[in-house]
C-alpha cells in the first residue's frame, strides 16, 4: 500500500511539473510561431502552427535590426560584465571561504544584505556620481559611457556571486589548501592556479546568470546610452516598429533574434550551471 501511495504521489508530481513546464514554455513557442506568421494571422489565430510559414519576416527583421552592429555592442557589454564579476567576486568568495580575518562573517552577511536593496533606490545618486566622474552624459565618449554602463552592473551582480563562490570554495577540501601552503604557494597562487580551475561549475553558473542579465538589460542602458550607434540589441528592438498598427510578427521576430545567443550560451554550459547551483545550495 505504501509503495502504491508513493508511486501515485510521484506520478502526480510529474504531471504537475510537466504541466508547469508546458505553461512556462508556451510564451517562447508562441514567439517562434508568431515570427513565422503574417501579422493578420497573429491577431486572429491562437494556434502555434502557422498556416503558411513566412521566413522572409525573420530575414527582413534581421536586416532592419542591423543585427551585427548591435550584436557586437551587446557582446561587449555582456562579456565585460561577466569577466568583471568572475574575476572580482571569485577573489572575494575565496577570501571569505579560505582566509581568516577580523569580521569575516560580519562583512559576508553585510555583503549578502545588499541583495535586499532594490537597484532603483540608488539610481539617482548613481547617475549623479557617474556624471561627476565624466563616465556618462553628452560629453562622454563611447569607452567612458560603456565603462559607466558596465561598472554598476558588475556591482549589482556581486552579492549573489560572492555567495555562490564562497560556498563552492568552502566545499573544496581544506587539506588541498593546507597542502599548497606547505609547498610554499602564496594565497594568489592557491586561488588562481589550484582552486579557481576546480570551481568551473561555479564560474559557469555565475557567468550564465550574469550574461543573461546583462544581455537583457533595458532600463539602465536606456538611461546611460545617449547615442543610437551605441545601443544594445534590447534597446534597438523598441525602434523596430514605430507604426500606428503594431506589427506583432516583426516584434516577435526581433525578440527571437535577440534571445537566440542567450539560448545557445545556456545550452552549451547548462551542465556546469546545474552542478554549480547544486554544490552551492548543498554547502549553503
Amino acid at each position: 500500500m505504501y509503495q502504491i501511495r508513493r508511486s501515485a504521489a510521484s506520478m502526480a508530481s510529474y504531471v504537475a511539473l510537466s504541466a508547469y513546464a508546458l505553461l512556462s514554455l508556451y510564451p517562447f513557442l508562441w514567439m517562434i510561431s508568431s515570427a513565422l506568421k503574417s501579422n493578420e494571422e497573429v491577431l486572429r489565430s491562437r494556434s502555434l502552427f502557422p498556416s503558411q510559414v513566412h521566413l522572409n519576416i525573420i530575414v527582413d527583421t534581421w536586416n532592419q535590426l542591423g543585427f551585427w552592429r548591435y550584436f557586437i555592442n551587446s557582446v561587449i557589454v555582456a562579456v565585460a560584465v561577466v569577466l568583471g564579476i568572475i574575476l572580482v567576486y571569485s577573489m572575494a568568495g575565496y577570501g571569505f571561504a579560505k582566509t581568516n580575518f577580523w569580521g569575516r562573517e560580519f562583512f559576508f552577511m553585510a555583503f549578502l544584505a545588499m541583495l535586499l536593496v532594490p537597484g532603483v533606490t540608488v539610481l539617482v545618486p548613481l547617475i549623479q556620481l557617474l556624471k561627476a566622474l565624466g563616465l556618462i552624459g553628452s560629453g562622454a565618449g563611447k569607452v567612458a559611457t560603456y565603462t559607466g554602463l558596465i561598472m554598476p552592473i558588475i556591482n549589482g551582480g556581486g552579492p549573489f556571486a560572492v555567495f555562490l563562490f564562497r560556498n563552492y570554495f568552502a566545499s573544496l577540501p581544506e587539506e588541498l589548501h593546507d597542502a599548497a601552503r606547505v609547498d610554499g604557494c602564496s594565497e594568489w597562487t592557491i586561488y588562481w592556479r589550484i582552486l579557481l580551475p576546480l570551481a568551473t561549475p561555479a564560474v559557469a553558473t555565475v557567468g550564465i546568470l550574469n550574461f543573461i542579465s546583462a544581455w537583457n538589460a533595458f532600463m539602465w542602458p536606456s538611461i546611460v546610452l545617449n547615442n543610437p550607434d551605441w545601443f544594445t540589441l534590447p534597446l534597438k528592438l523598441k525602434d523596430l516598429d514605430l507604426q500606428i498598427v503594431i506589427q506583432w510578427n516583426v516584434r516577435m521576430a526581433g525578440s527571437l533574434i535577440t534571445v537566440l545567443p542567450v539560448l545557445l550560451v545556456f545550452l552549451v554550459l547548462q551542465r556546469y550551471y546545474i552542478r554549480g547551483l547544486t554544490a552551492g545550495a548543498i554547502k549553503g
